[in-house]
């Protein structure tokens, strides 16, 4: 099952609840802050989540893009199970996303990099039913 949220970006953007009896999937796209994001990753399996910047997005973008700190903090209200940081800025460094987002979250963390898969494991004893969305 597919579910989608409206979430603000530059241009329309929609965050993904991906859900099979096995797994959820949980991705922000390209996003700026929105309380609609821990409801999008509600007990997720994973939540790949946008993290243009570190700590701050400039004022002018930032109702348009994400922090990894608060990235971090999205994925405990959450309760995710995991958190794989992307669109990080390029020259970000990865370790420093890293440590921005563990600021908050302590569960597995990772940044995505090109050809990079991941297996998103069901967590047992839980359904992987959505929460609804828009």
């Amino acid at each position: 099952m597919t579910d989608t949220w409206l979430l603000p970006h530059f241009v329309p953007n929609a965050g993904l609840r991906l859900s099979t009896p096995e797994a959820v999937l949980a991705y922000t796209g390209d996003t700026g802050p929105s309380p609609d994001i821990p409801r999008l990753a509600r007990d997720a399996d994973l939540l790949l989540s946008e993290a243009t910047h570190l700590h701050q997005v400039p004022t002018a973008d930032a109702p348009y893009l994400l922090t990894a700190r608060l990235a971090g903090r999205y994925a405990v209200q959450a309760g995710a199970a995991r958190l794989l940081l992307t669109h990080l800025w390029p020259g970000t460094d990865p370790e420093a996303a890293h440590e921005a987002a563990a600021e908050s979250w302590r569960g597995p963390l990772g940044v995505a990099a090109p050809g990079l898969v991941v297996d998103v494991p069901h967590r047992a004893g839980r359904s992987a039913s959505a929460p609804g969305g828009v």
